[in-house]
């Protein structure tokens, strides 16, 4: 069984949120800034993506993977769309603990690299981006 990357966060976040608490992850974020600071760190590092803001408040009102294609009923569809949307607060709160949990793995991971390694992986992270633009731009003209 192959789970969507959706499936596999949502998984993940289950699985993790048990063991972390707020409070926790406030002290390793700020001790994660703290060795940041001390290390010359330079927060230009970490790549920036834009939170999903909204996203779950409109999701609920699908139909999981399928489920569109097994004949439903319009109850069985509202029934669905009220457990979706009964989750969908708690879903986006765990997917939003889950980005800063990856922001604090990725500040940490940046704080053991010397500056030859923080610059090249800078050069790395732009060369990546532009050849993502470049194909995006290719698509768009196609």
């Amino acid at each position: 069984m192959r789970l969507s990357f959706r499936h596999k966060i949502l998984f993940m976040s289950l699985v993790l949120a048990p063991a972390l608490s707020i409070t926790a992850s406030a002290q390793d974020s700020a001790k994660a800034k703290a060795s940041e600071k001390a290390a010359g760190n330079d927060p230009v590092l970490l790549p920036r993506k834009k939170a999903d803001t909204g996203k779950a408040a409109e999701d609920y009102r699908r139909v999981p993977q399928y489920f569109g294609q097994v004949n439903l009923s319009e109850e069985q569809r509202e029934s669905i769309y009220a457990i979706r949307e009964k989750y969908a607060k708690r879903q986006a709160q765990l997917e939003e603990e889950l980005a800063t949990i990856r922001d604090s793995v990725l500040r940490e991971s940046e704080a053991v690299l010397n500056k030859e390694q923080r610059d090249r992986l800078i050069q790395l992270r732009g060369q990546a981006k532009s050849k993502a633009s470049a194909k995006a731009k290719a698509k768009t003209k196609s």
